[in-house]
C-alpha cells in the first residue's frame, strides 16, 4: 500500500470483509453456517484455512465492540474504513443476496473521525503487516 500510493497506483481490494468474517455472524464456537463462503465448494478449505481462527474470531470481537460503541453496523464500518484509505479506488465486494448490498452502500456515506479510524488502525494493524505464506 505505501508503494502503491508512492507511485500513484490505486489499489482495489478484494475480499474486505473477509469472506463475510466481518459481517459478524460467524462464531468460533460453531462450524460455518452452510451456504456461506466457508463451506461451499472448493473454496470453502482455502476461507476456513485463511480466517477460521481465534486470532481473527478475537479481532472481529475487538472490531464489533467498536462499531458498537460508534452506532454503525460492523459490515458498514468495516467497508467505511477500507474506504477511508485515499488510494482505495472501490473495494470488491461479494454480496450474495440484493439485501446484503444495504450495509455496503451505506459505507459511500460514511466519514471516519480521526479517533475512530485510528482505532481501526490499531486493531487491524497486525493483518496489514502482509501474509507473505499464502
Amino acid at each position: 500500500m505505501p508503494l502503491a500510493q508512492e507511485e500513484g497506483v490505486a489499489v482495489i481490494p478484494y475480499n474486505p470483509l473477509a469472506g463475510g468474517l466481518l459481517t459478524g455472524k460467524h462464531s468460533p464456537n460453531q462450524k460455518p453456517a452452510s451456504g456461506t463462503r466457508f463451506t461451499l465448494a472448493a473454496a470453502a478449505k482455502v476461507y476456513q484455512d485463511r480466517y477460521w481462527h481465534d486470532r481473527e474470531f478475537s479481532t472481529v470481537q475487538k472490531l464489533q465492540d467498536v462499531a458498537k460503541e460508534a452506532g454503525i453496523p460492523l459490515t458498514t464500518l468495516a467497508l467505511a474504513w477500507v474506504l477511508a484509505n485515499p488510494i482505495i479506488t472501490a473495494p470488491i465486494i461479494g454480496a450474495s443476496r440484493p439485501e446484503q448490498l444495504a450495509d455496503n452502500f451505506k459505507a459511500l456515506e460514511i466519514k471516519l473521525d480521526a479517533d475512530l479510524k485510528d482505532k481501526l488502525d490499531h486493531i487491524s494493524a497486525e493483518y496489514r503487516l502482509g501474509d507473505a505464506l499464502r
